[in-house]
C-alpha cells in the first residue's frame, strides 16, 4: 500500500508517469536487441532517459514531445557521450520513419483509438522492430465503478489489446499487469486524482455522492484507497503478409536438405 500525496492533476500525472516509467525501464536489461534508432512516445522522465542512455549509448533517440528538447536533462553528460533528443512528428512523418525500438507510455488513448495507434507505430517501425508500451487498465478506480465514471485514460482489457496487436501486424505480444494501491489521508486529493484519471471535470454531478462515500470509507476502514491497474505490453513488428507468397528462411532449407 502506497501513500500518495499531491495537490493538482498535473502533479498526479507527473508522479504516476515517473513511477510507471521507472517500473517499465526495469525490463530493459532483458531486451536482447541493439537498436540504432529509438522513439520515445508520450510521457517519460529523466530516469527513463538515463536508462536508455546507459543501455543504448550509441543509439539515436527521438521523441514526439517538443518541450522535452528544452529540458536541461536532455543535455545530460554521461560516461559515454553527450546526448540529446531529436523531435519526431508522430502525426506527419510516419512514412519517413525507420525506428528499431518504440517505447510508449503511459498511453492515454480513448479505447476506440488503440487500433489506429498500433497501426501508426507499425508504420514507423522497421521489420523485427520492438514496441514496448503501458497504459492504465480497466480495474483502475474499481472502488468507484458505481459512480459511472467512464472513459478518460483507462484502457481496455489486456487480452483485447493482445488481439489488436496481432491484427496490426505485430507478433508474439506479451502482456502483464500489476496493481498500484494508493492510500490517501485527504479526501480532496483522492477526488482530484480520480477525476484526473477519468478526465472528468470536478463539477460533475456525482461529486457529492463520491464525497459521502469517502467519508463512509474513512469511518469503516480508517483509510481511503484508489487502485491503479498498470498494464505492460511488448510485441515485434513483422513483415506484412503477401497473398500467395510464402517466405522460407535459408536456415530452414539447409536443415531440411541435411535431414
Amino acid at each position: 500500500m502506497t501513500k500518495h500525496l499531491n495537490t493538482t492533476r498535473n502533479q498526479f500525472w507527473t508522479w504516476l508517469t515517473s513511477e510507471i516509467s521507472e517500473r517499465m525501464a526495469q525490463n530493459l536489461p532483458f531486451i536482447k536487441i541493439d537498436p540504432k534508432k529509438i522513439l520515445l512516445l508520450g510521457n517519460f522522465d529523466q530516469s527513463t532517459f538515463n536508462s536508455f542512455l546507459e543501455k543504448y549509448p550509441q543509439a539515436d533517440i527521438w521523441s514526439d514531445q517538443k518541450n522535452f528538447q528544452q529540458k536541461s536533462f536532455l543535455n545530460f553528460m554521461n560516461p559515454f557521450k553527450k546526448k540529446s533528443i531529436s523531435f519526431f512528428d508522430f502525426e506527419k512523418e510516419l512514412d519517413m520513419a525507420d525506428f528499431d525500438f518504440v517505447w510508449a507510455g503511459p498511453l492515454r488513448q480513448l479505447v476506440e483509438n488503440y487500433p489506429l495507434f498500433f497501426l501508426k507505430v507499425g508504420k514507423c517501425l522497421n521489420n523485427q522492430g520492438l514496441m514496448m508500451f503501458n497504459y492504465l487498465g480497466p480495474d483502475t478506480g474499481k472502488e468507484y465503478f458505481h459512480l459511472d465514471l467512464q472513459g478518460g485514460h483507462v484502457g481496455p482489457d489486456m487480452h483485447e489489446i493482445g488481439d489488436l496487436l496481432i491484427q496490426s501486424s505485430f507478433a508474439d505480444p506479451v502482456m502483464n499487469m500489476e496493481y498500484l494501491n494508493l492510500e490517501y489521508e485527504n479526501s480532496e486529493l483522492l477526488l482530484k486524482d480520480l477525476l484526473a484519471i477519468h478526465d472528468v471535470d470536478s463539477h460533475f454531478a456525482n461529486v457529492q455522492n463520491l464525497n459521502r462515500q469517502l467519508v463512509e470509507m474513512k469511518q469503516e476502514y480508517k483509510k481511503m484507497v484508489l487502485t491503479v491497474e498498470v498494464v505492460y505490453g511488448h510485441a515485434w513488428k513483422v513483415p506484412k503478409k503477401e497473398t500467395g507468397v510464402t517466405r522460407i528462411s535459408p536456415e530452414s532449407i539447409k536443415r531440411t536438405y541435411k535431414n
